[in-house]
């Protein structure tokens, strides 16, 4: 639905001027419910979210009551100080008075999906050449999951290097697809609960990022505190309709599977090891984890906020400000599972036409993802895609890559996961020409101020 335009059944002789009128509209308010000049807007078209395929009718309360542009569908008509464009179109993602609007969740729905999927695209990535000379001399592709088994004892450690990187562009016509984007992987010595915890909380930034001058939480959409009812967290239960396929518990209403198999649903693992020291000596390991229902959980999952970012790069006069939608919340299992992803994009307040002052740069975050997957033995993941029915999957072959030749064993990758990240950013410190150099190194630089932090 349009609503915007007047219904249509203006006389011809208004035409010209129903445009301003439109635009006039728009930026009133003829719902109470929300506040367009407090609201915060979201770029959607390259999300395929647009007026034309979201049906409205769905985020209404009462299906009588008129949809309204931005809260209920995506709508063509910027925030104000934007220039309207023909392509894209916005969402608000809060109703101007701290909740979210009726549209947001399914915005972070497919911003999460564009983003893994820009993530795994091998199509879109062009490695550097010492990422391809890399992979090529350990036998890697794309696809391959690179570290999931035994791996060296120092990796992702402050003294590992290895971190691979590619470029390429986005393939859509929309905001920004003119400049380059960045792929970066590799591991690093922390759990993914802890590193998610890291990224996430905006009070710790200046530990990874050496240039920030702070992160404020500005609007928290979701604070992922109960996942059942979040409508972020991914984990929504659809409604209950036609028929419960045997094996599914009915709880609330809703049928619920175990994606485990039965051989999984053990409480406690034992897992005892045999560990060898350098002299030679033997010694076994015991120790317990529990089972993957009981394992901890990030607090973050579900957690989506509106957050400011200051940096202040050495060498440059002006603080350059991000205002950025960051949403957190755990893979599910066609994704591979066990692991979490981040994702992150500019927003534009309504009242950014007043705010940005002379010292300040507005930079636009237009895609952020971590993909930060658990790294388990090789066994087991083995015996899974054997187990599954999905062919497809078992295709990823695990590669161990090791360098020192000592196994790592299973409490060490506990501590240590394999991070995927991808940059998309539009600055206007950075001439075009430059953007694919900068944003390598700055992946680069990333991935080793993160592992400073492991010792």
């Amino acid at each position: 639905g349009g609503g915007g335009g007047g219904g249509g059944h203006t006389h011809a002789g208004s035409d010209a001027d129903s445009d301003d009128n439109t635009l006039k509209s728009i930026t009133t308010n003829s719902n109470t419910r929300f506040d367009r000049s407090k609201s915060n807007f979201m770029r959607t078209a390259d999300l395929g979210m647009t007026q034309d395929t979201i049906f409205a009718e769905q985020f209404l309360d009462d299906p009588n009551s008129r949809a309204e542009p931005h809260y209920h569908h995506p709508s063509p008509h910027p925030p104000p100080g934007v220039q309207f464009h023909i392509d894209e179109n916005w969402v608000c993602l809060d109703d101007g008075k701290g909740s979210h609007s009726p549209i947001a969740p399914q915005a972070v729905d497919a911003l999460v999906a564009m983003g893994y999927r820009a993530a795994c695209d091998p199509m879109m990535w062009t490695p550097t050449s010492k990422t391809r000379k890399y992979m090529t001399e350990k036998g890697l592709r794309f696809d391959d999951i690179p570290i999931p088994g035994p791996l060296d004892e120092g990796d992702g450690g402050p003294n590992d290097s290895t971190c691979l990187v590619w470029s390429g562009k986005f393939p859509h016509k929309y905001h920004g697809h003119e400049q380059p984007a960045v792929r970066s992987q590799g591991v690093v010595n922390m759990s993914p609960e802890d590193l998610v915890d890291l990224l996430m909380d905006s009070r710790r930034v200046g530990e990874y990022n050496k240039s920030s001058i702070g992160r404020t939480d500005e609007v928290v959409l979701s604070d992922g505190t109960n996942l059942d009812s979040c409508p972020f967290s991914g984990q929504r239960k659809k409604k209950l309709t036609g028929v419960v396929m045997q094996g599914a518990k009915v709880i609330d209403g809703n049928a619920v599977f175990d994606s485990e198999t039965e051989d999984e649903q053990s409480d406690v693992e034992e897992i005892e090891e045999l560990v060898f020291d350098d002299d030679g000596r033997k010694s076994v390991h015991t120790f317990t984890t529990s089972s993957t229902r009981k394992r901890r959980q990030s607090n973050f999952v579900g957690v989506t906020k509106l957050v400011l970012t200051k940096n202040k790069p050495p060498l440059v006069r002006k603080v350059l400000e991000f205002f950025t939608l960051l949403h957190c919340r755990a893979l599910t299992d066609d994704q591979g599972g066990d692991g979490y992803i981040i994702v992150g994009r500019g927003i534009i307040p309504a009242t950014k036409a007043e705010k940005s002052g002379k010292k300040v740069l507005q930079s636009e975050i237009l895609l952020n993802v971590h993909i930060i997957r658990k790294l388990r033995s090789s066994k087991k993941r083995r015996d899974r895609d054997r187990g599954s029915s999905s062919s497809s999957r078992g295709s990823r072959s695990s590669k161990t890559v090791s360098t020192s030749g000592r196994k790592a064993s299973k409490g060490d990758l506990a501590n240590r996961c394999l991070m995927i990240s991808v940059n998309h950013l539009k600055s206007p410190m950075v001439p075009n020409m430059l953007a694919k150099k900068v944003g390598l190194s700055a992946a680069l630089n990333f991935m080793s101020d993160i592992r400073g932090l492991t010792e």
